[in-house]
């Protein structure tokens, strides 16, 4: 194998291997001889995944949970790959190279025995407490690329270099590179390596002391005085929810730097990663800012690595949605389009449990937490029936396909799909995906979401984040409309005639670009909607809304009334701002006093829509897309995917169902053949609560 690369396909992607293209589309267990990997390669797929480990301990440490596999590192100087080796074997089936590929996943985090020998290497909480290795340490950098060289080496000197294309990186929490911690209210980093990095990073922003003195309104007499802010600094804002740009700029730089050390350390890894491979094949690792909003968690510099010349894709799972409920959306835990702009695939790790799902205490007993029964809750558990298993699996496929993801499908404790139906749906699944991005698959969200990473680093309360990002796209996945998620730092980026109308979510401040990416959006019937208090942590409240605010002492409740009830349905206390309606415009919201929360300006040829409180209702932000001209696919608060000339429904709950087409045509389900009844106009269904369809559009003529 020479070479491998990733191209873009329209709007996917392929992976090229010396010539020959592949769908990037895998396999993956944590249990190999539990494994389905024969399943996946009769159906066609040739790429699959193994999990590799470099340490000894399990893969996250505040849940308990014990090692799948031994670690290659067995001592100092001393490397083990036996057990990489049989997990090889057992992936490939006997197939020769070419026949199957391997994307092994490489976790690096490093075995006790190399942590109790380097503790200059690990993280730190306030108290001292170590908590496995920090991000900031060039030591443990310098030993993940010793370990990188060595696996290398291994898998030329055993062969397995013919069948691999590349290394997913993986480190911290859950492989996922999310910060480690113990416990919720355990604040890291406080170590030597930490503090170090920290100074250079503030020394590099602001170039002397006096310039950040000015800033934070401080006194410290040089950069190597400065430590992290403390845990209760940390935990504690005066505005609510939101941090005071005025008194917390130290603060707001903190949790800036939390997040791009972690970054800076996934971007000197995948470089090194890439001179090992000698640029041949794919470096990836996983990310996410979608489900993962806490600054403490630091996955907030997502715009950093984007453009980053050693990283080939990126990964992260759906989000887990109310234990993976039949009623929600999943969401990706991801800004996928953003990656997309940037020339980059986004893997969905497919962890659709089914009817055959089993908690690991019950399948992988020797890596069940011996302390508790985390891994005993509801989101191990699957459907209670194959029927309802095929439709989870069908709604997931769907929901990549309509974004023209990446995806591998992850049995997680090995055996979820050992059945032959499920057997008969990956068949099917596989070729309807190689099909569609071999060729011109065209996606049609109409609105655009933007997540802007600065904001959520100003965010004080994790439940309020979650409730401005997260439960936001729960409720834009009933609206009826499909969407897309990008970062703020995009803006100017996009084309807004893919879409009719913009969803920004409480941004920090605007750029001049974003600025003028933002007035391309103000034509053609658009609109433009903001929750939130947009430009607040940039000292400019209303930024890009148009609508006037006045910013008061106090704190109010960032809840609105609306028709019979209140959304969000939990009050966060932020600054008090008063918003000031002009002539002309529409309160849509107010506050339990009565004052306007929510306020929609109509203008010539774009609307402007403001709303204090955030977490749009499904209903609101269907009537604000309709008075901007989308087409809105059911009013019944189901989930619709929509590719190409296809469109999928997935009932959110039970009864008739009816879907409006955009243009005159006829619905047949793809997988029976069924004609559906209705007319030009629409297409009626009956459907079970969980159902989920897919249905091609042929279009009248």
């Amino acid at each position: 194998m020479k070479n491998c690369a990733v191209i873009k396909q329209g709007e996917a992607f392929l992976l090229d291997v010396d010539g020959r293209t592949l769908p990037l589309y895998a396999y993956m267990t944590y249990q190999p001889e539990k494994g389905r990997y024969r399943d996946f390669l009769d159906a066609g797929v040739r790429l699959v995944s193994v999990a590799v480990y470099a340490g000894d301990r399990g893969i996250n440490p505040s849940s308990g949970i014990r090692p799948f596999r031994p670690g290659f590192m067995a001592g100092p100087g001393v490397y083990d790959f036996q057990w990489v080796e049989q997990d090889f074997r057992k992936a490939v089936c006997g197939e020769r190279p070419g026949e199957v590929f391997i994307l092994p996943r490489l976790m690096l985090e490093m075995p006790g025995w190399w942590e109790n020998a380097h503790p200059e290497a690990q993280c730190l909480d306030a108290s001292g407490t170590p908590v496995r290795c920090s991000f900031s340490s060039p030591v443990w950098l310098a030993a993940c690329e010793e370990a990188m060289d060595r696996f290398e080496a291994w898998l030329r000197e055993s062969g397995w270099a013919d069948y691999v294309i590349g290394w997913h990186l993986a480190a911290g929490s859950t492989e996922e590179f999310i910060r480690p911690v113990l416990h919720p209210l355990q604040y890291c980093d406080y170590s030597q390596a930490a503090c170090a990095h920290y100074r250079r990073w503030l020394g590099e922003r602001y170039g002397s002391v006096e310039a950040l003195n000015r800033a934070w309104g401080s006194a410290w007499t040089g950069f190597a005085a400065i430590t992290p802010p403390s845990p209760a600094a940390r935990r504690y804002s005066g505005k609510g929810v939101f941090r005071d740009p005025a008194r917390e700029q130290e603060l707001l730089d903190f949790y800036a730097f939390h997040s791009e050390s972690l970054a800076w350390f996934i971007r000197e890894l995948s470089a090194r990663a890439k001179r090992i491979l000698n640029r041949s094949k794919l470096v990836g690792v996983f990310y996410g800012c979608i489900n993962i909003v806490d600054p403490e968690l630091a996955h907030n510099a997502l715009e950093g690595l984007l453009d980053c010349p050693d990283i080939d894709f990126f990964a992260s799972p759906f989000c887990y949605s109310e234990n993976r409920s039949t009623e929600v959306d999943w969401p990706f835990q991801a800004a996928l389009e953003s990656a997309k702009l940037h020339g980059k695939p986004w893997f969905v790790e497919a962890d659709v449990r089914t009817y055959l799902s089993r908690p690991i205490s019950q399948c992988m007993a020797f890596a069940n937490p011996a302390a508790n029964d985390l891994y005993e809750g509801p989101v191990w558990w699957g459907p209670e029936t194959q029927e309802k298993s095929l439709h989870e699996l069908l709604r997931a496929f769907a929901r990549v396909l309509s974004h023209g993801a990446a995806v591998w499908w992850f049995d997680m404790w090995g055996g979820w799909y050992d059945d032959e139906a499920l057997r008969a749906f990956h068949r099917w699944a596989f070729d309807y995906y190689q099909r569609a991005v071999r060729g011109s698959l065209i996606c049609r969200a109409q609105l655009a979401i933007f997540l802007d990473e600065k904001a959520l680093n100003g965010i004080n309360d994790a439940g309020f984040a979650a409730v401005l990002v997260h439960q936001q796209l729960i409720e834009a996945g009933w609206c009826g409309v499909p969407y897309d998620v990008y970062l703020l730092s995009d803006l100017e980026a996009v084309n807004p005639e893919k879409y009719r109308a913009a969803l920004l979510l409480s941004p920090a401040g605007l750029t001049p670009a974003q600025q003028v990416g933002l007035s391309r959006w103000k034509s053609e019937g658009r609109t433009l909607m903001f929750t939130g208090l947009p430009g607040y942590l940039g000292g400019r409240p209303g930024e890009g809304t148009g609508i006037g605010c006045e910013l008061s002492g106090g704190m109010m409740p960032l809840q609105a009334r609306w028709r019979e009830g209140v959304y969000p349905p939990q009050p966060f206390d932020g600054p008090c701002v008063s918003l000031n309606c002009a002539d002309g415009d529409v309160p849509l919201a107010s506050s339990e006093e009565g004052r306007p929360v929510a306020v929609l300006r109509r203008l010539r040829d774009h609307q402007v829509f403001w709303s204090l409180a955030p977490c749009l209702p499904q209903e609101l932000l269907r009537e604000l897309l309709l008075i901007s001209r989308a087409h809105v696919y059911t009013y019944s608060g189901d989930c619709i995917y929509t590719s190409g000339d296809d469109i999928a429904i997935h009932a959110c709950s039970e009864g008739a169902k009816r879907v409006y087409l955009p243009y005159k045509g006829r619905a047949v389900d793809v997988c029976t053949g069924e004609e559906l009844p209705g007319t030009e106009v629409f297409f009626e269904l009956r459907m079970k609560k969980g159902e989920t369809r897919l249905l091609r559009i042929v279009w009248a003529k």
